[in-house]
C-alpha cells in the first residue's frame, strides 16, 4: 500500500466530508421541493374554499347596497357606496379565476423512492 502524504489524506477528508454534505443538500432539496409543492396544493384548496366564501360574501354586500340605494334613487352617496360594493365583488369573484371550478380531489404529492434516488444523483 502507497504511504500517503498528510496532506492526500486531509484532502481524501475534505472529498467524503464534501460527498456527505452533497447527499444532505440533495435531501434537503427534495424536501424543499416536496413542501413546496404541498404548499402550492394547499394553496389552491385555500382559495377554492375560504377564496368562494369571501366572493360570495362579497356578492351579497353589493346586493344589499345595491338594495338600499335603489330604494333611496337621489341620494349619490348610497350609490357610490353601492358601487364600490360591486367593485369589490367583481374583484373577488375575479381573482378566484378557474380555481372553484377545480377538483376537491387533488393528491398530497409524495415522491416515491426512485424518484428520491433519481434526484439525489442528479443533485
Amino acid at each position: 500500500m502507497k504511504h500517503q502524504r498528510p496532506e492526500d489524506r486531509e484532502i481524501e477528508k475534505k472529498r467524503q466530508r464534501l460527498l456527505e454534505l452533497e447527499n444532505v443538500l440533495g435531501q434537503r432539496e427534495l424536501d424543499l421541493a416536496t413542501l413546496s409543492s404541498e404548499l402550492h396544493i394547499f394553496e389552491r384548496r385555500y382559495l377554492r374554499i375560504v377564496g368562494s366564501r369571501y366572493a360570495e360574501h362579497d356578492e351579497i354586500e353589493a346586493q344589499i347596497a345595491k338594495a338600499i340605494a335603489e330604494r333611496d334613487p337621489k341620494n349619490k352617496q348610497k350609490e357610490k357606496i353601492a358601487a364600490d360594493f360591486r367593485y369589490k365583488a367583481n374583484e373577488s369573484a375575479g381573482g378566484l379565476g378557474d380555481i372553484s371550478a377545480e377538483p376537491e380531489t387533488i393528491k398530497k404529492f409524495t415522491p416515491s423512492d426512485n424518484l428520491k434516488r433519481l434526484y439525489r444523483e442528479v443533485a
